[in-house]
Formats: structure tokens, sequence, C-alpha cells
């Protein structure tokens, strides 16, 4: 009995370490193509003063740029501020920090309210690559990382520290340190509220959903869980109802009749569920039918909370004139945290080590095997026909 658990225990051991080399080689392509695919589009706008066209050469530039910008093109003010220190910081310095930003978004969502476990960071890293509709635009293109998986980094915390008190009991949470804690958690949603259009709503609901359920506890509902609540939704109204987001709409291309719009509209909407997101929707499907299968209930608050999430921030997406595939980044991250959750629960639930091994290494091959086709594309190896 001694001899054979050992034996369990080294191969868990071996496994850790396959998943730890995985690990690296996903991460070491996430820089590749980083270094490779240099700013582009946007990201040349960005890298100047918006009012003087001149390049970004301080802190000053990048106000300057940012009030233009809220009034004359866009609400996303929190994003692109990011985006511009950034671009001002240039080339290497973004693709290290794009790098740690994707491995800090894996870490999370493979850690949060769990043991460390390389093997659950490794499956969350292949998620984001596997499920992701637009890598390039997500991951790659500067301005998009900006938008979205920074904007995801930022977010995905704030959402945690309501979500947890859900989980556990009152006696294991700390509760902040009163006026400074509520000052922080205003600041910091009102930060996460101003994200983008589908993403600062959606989590503002979550902050209300959240206390909501704590109320029909009756459990405590501390001091900085209002502030948080409010500051989400202050940030985004401010994001929506920019006067720059009017002046862009006026600029958008139209077929030349409300009714093909309207048709063009629902066939992106409905191409974003079908193309876009069907890998993470399968996936999440089918993980949930295992999930009820194996665990015989339905699956805690706290995930159900980030399901309905991922529905929302999809809905959220109808409003919007236009679907690119990199707008659905924010649902197919809710969805992959809830897969992560539901499948670690099952990898305890069966005790299966082999189980846990074939999921992980299958979704960490295809992932792998996409990073390296879209690095040999841009070095020049490997051209789409």
């Amino acid at each position: 009995m001694a001899d054979e658990q050992i034996s369990k225990q080294n191969i868990k051991q071996i496994f850790g370490v396959i998943a730890s080399i995985l690990t690296a080689v996903l991460l070491l392509f996430i820089f590749l193509c980083n270094r490779e695919i240099v700013f582009m589009q946007d990201d040349l706008w960005y890298a100047t003063n918006l009012v003087s066209g001149e390049k970004i050469t301080g802190i000053r530039d990048i106000v300057q740029s940012q009030i233009w910008h809220y009034f004359n093109w866009g609400g996303r003010t929190v994003a692109h501020t990011l985006l511009q220190f950034l671009l001002w910081g240039g080339g290497t310095f973004c693709n290290i920090i794009n790098t740690l930003a994707f491995a800090g978004l894996a870490v999370f969502l493979g850690k949060s309210d769990r043991k460390w476990d390389i093997r659950m960071i490794l499956l969350s890293a292949s998620l984001l690559v596997l499920c992701n509709p637009q890598l390039v635009d997500t991951l790659f293109w500067q301005s998009g990382t900006a938008n979205y998986l920074y904007m995801t980094l930022m977010s995905f915390p704030f959402v945690w520290i309501y979500l947890r008190t859900l989980q556990e009991e009152d006696k294991n949470l700390s509760t902040g340190a009163g006026v400074p804690a509520a000052i922080g958690m205003f600041f910091w949603g009102l930060l996460v509220g101003w994200t983008n259009e589908n993403f600062g709503p959606t989590i503002c609901l979550i902050t209300i959903a959240t206390l909501i359920l704590r109320i029909r506890r009756k459990k405590k509902i501390y001091a900085w869980m209002i502030p948080g609540c409010i500051s989400t939704a202050i940030g985004s109204a401010a994001m929506i109802l920019a006067p720059g987001n009017f002046v862009r709409n006026d600029q958008i291309n139209t077929l030349g009749s409300w009714k093909l719009d309207l048709v063009k509209r629902v066939v992106d909407y409905v191409r974003a569920a079908f193309e876009y997101l069907l890998p993470i929707l399968l996936i999440t499907l089918l993980v949930y039918v295992m999930y009820r299968l194996v665990t015989k209930k339905i699956p805690d608050y706290l995930t159900v909370l980030l399901l309905l999430a991922g529905i929302v921030a999809f809905l959220a997406l109808a409003v919007s004139p236009h679907v690119p595939e990199r707008s659905t980044f924010g649902v197919m991250s809710f969805f992959i945290w809830a897969v992560v959750r539901m499948l670690s629960e099952i990898f305890e639930k069966t005790g299966k080590e082999r189980f846990r091994v074939l999921i992980t290494f299958t979704f960490a091959a295809i992932a792998i095997h996409r990073l390296f086709f879209l690095f040999a594309f841009y070095i020049g190896w490997y051209r789409y026909q």
C-alpha cells in the first residue's frame, strides 16, 4: 500500500515537471510572437500625441491625448491611457510586459481559491489560446492587448473579491481596513467599470448580484462592497456616454439602409456565437455535463455567476454596431474561468491523475500548435495558401 502511494506520488511529480515544461514552452511562444508582431495600425496613432501628432515624450502628452480622445473619438479612457504608456515604453518593454500579463491571467484563472497547481495554470493558459478566436488582436497587437488582455487581468481580481464572499464563511474573510478599503475599492471599481462597453456593465451587474445574494442569505454587507458597486456603474456610464463615442458612430460606414444595417448587425452577432465563441461554448457545455454526472450536483453560486456573466457580456454585444472577433475575449474569459473551476472539482472528485493529464496535455498541445504556426507565419517559415 505504501509502495503504491509512493508510486502515485512519483507519477504526480513527473506530470508536474512535464506540465512546467509545457507551460514554459507556451509562454516562450507567447513572447516570440510578441517580438515578431510589431506595432501596427492603431498602435502607430496612439504612439503619438493625438492633438499635435508628435511622438509621445511624457505624461503630459498622454493626458492631453486622452482628454481629446474622450471628446472626439471614444470612451475607453482607461485602456487607451494604459496603451499609450505601453507604447511609450517601446517594443521590447511591451513584449516582456505582454507575456507577463498573459501569464498573470493564466495564473489567476488556475489558482484562484485553489492550492498552487502548475497543471491547472497550464490548462488555463492553454484555453486562453485554444479558444481565442483572434490571437493576434487580443494577445499581440498592442492596441488589442491593452483593450482586452490587460483590462481582463485588471478586472478579474476585482470580481473575485466580491464572488469569494459567496463561497467562504464570514470569519474567514478579510473585511479590509474600513475607510481606506472602501476608498480603494471605489477607485478600483471606477477603473474596472471603465474598461469596455460589454465588460464593465457586466462586472457592475456581478457586484449587484453579489450584494443581493448576501442580503438574501442575511449576511453582512461590508463597507467596501457598496463603493465598489457604485463606482463600476459610474465608470461604465462615463465610458458609454463619452462624447467621442457619438462622434465616432457618425463616421461608421453604412450599407445605405437601416434595414440592411440591421441585417448585417444580426449576422455579425450570430456569427460571434456560432463561430467566434463556438470552441469555448462546446467545451463549457461538455464540462458542465461532466460536472453533473461526476459530482451529482449543480455548480456553486460562484461558478453559476461566472457562466451568467459570460452570457450577459455576450448579450451586451447586441447593442454594438460591429462585433469583431476580438470583442468576445471577455466573454470567453468568463467561460474559461467557470470551466477551470468545474474541471478542478471534477479532478478532485475522481482522483484519477490520468484523467487530468489527458485533458490538460491535449489542450496544451493544441495551444502550442496554434502559437507555433502563428510564429512560423510571421517569421516566414509558413504561409497560408
